[in-house]
């Protein structure tokens, strides 16, 4: 994966984009007091952030998942 200014600055665009919808997104649950909404999102908010601020270990950790998955079909 290529790691040159312009994909950095779109991550870090994106990134924090993510994290104020998400931030408003979990305010709304936690006033309603939707306690497992309010998690759920926590939950998921994480790990895409770490997709999206840590792009190149995600990649890493998905080629390892997806090469164990692979060796149990395939024996």
């Amino acid at each position: 994966m290529e790691n040159n200014a312009l994909v950095s600055w779109i991550l870090a665009i994106v990134g924090s984009l993510f994290v104020a919808v998400l931030a408003v997104r979990a305010f709304g649950h936690w006033a309603k007091k939707e306690w497992g909404a309010l998690i759920t999102h926590t939950v998921g908010g994480a790990v895409v952030a770490f997709f999206v601020f840590s792009s190149n270990q995600a990649v890493t950790i998905l080629k390892s998942v997806g090469s164990k998955i692979a060796t149990v079909f395939t024996g």
